[in-house]
């Protein structure tokens, strides 16, 4: 009686497993270090979704610009706009970047909150979600 639960459990594992792996959508992100990287398209919907979403829209403007093509806005450079996602007003009063500056004047000198809770993996799935273009 133990190896047939054993048995059904197993395979009931096997089947989850198989049938997760093919409806998982991947992109793979290049940053500006040459590092190329896939990740799952889905942990930066929820991330996307659960941090930037109530500002940003992916195709239009929301409180703060829409977010498609924005690592071309930032010359493709992910650690510096990583940066400004985790502080942007450290970036902005730092005075090194004249892109963050211009942003934040563009939109009217409104600080976007500061997302220290961010790892740089988690922005990275973000900016993988961005990238798919999925809304």
């Amino acid at each position: 009686m133990k190896n047939c639960i054993l048995l059904f459990l197993m395979s009931g594992m096997l089947l989850m497993s198989c049938g997760q792996g093919s409806n998982t959508k991947t992109t793979t992100t290049t940053t500006s270090d040459n590092v190329t990287t896939s990740i799952p398209v889905n942990n930066g919907k929820q991330l996307f979704m659960d941090n930037c979403a109530r500002c940003h829209g992916l195709k239009q403007d929301k409180l703060g610009p829409a977010l498609d093509g924005v690592l071309a806005r930032w010359n493709n450079d992910s650690v510096k706009v990583a940066a400004f996602i985790q502080n942007s007003q450290q970036v902005i009063t730092g005075g090194q970047n004249q892109y963050a500056t211009a942003l934040y004047h563009k939109w009217s000198d409104a600080p976007m909150p500061a997302f220290t809770n961010l790892k740089d993996g988690e922005i990275k799935a973000i900016f993988s979600y961005i990238q798919a273009g999925i809304e």
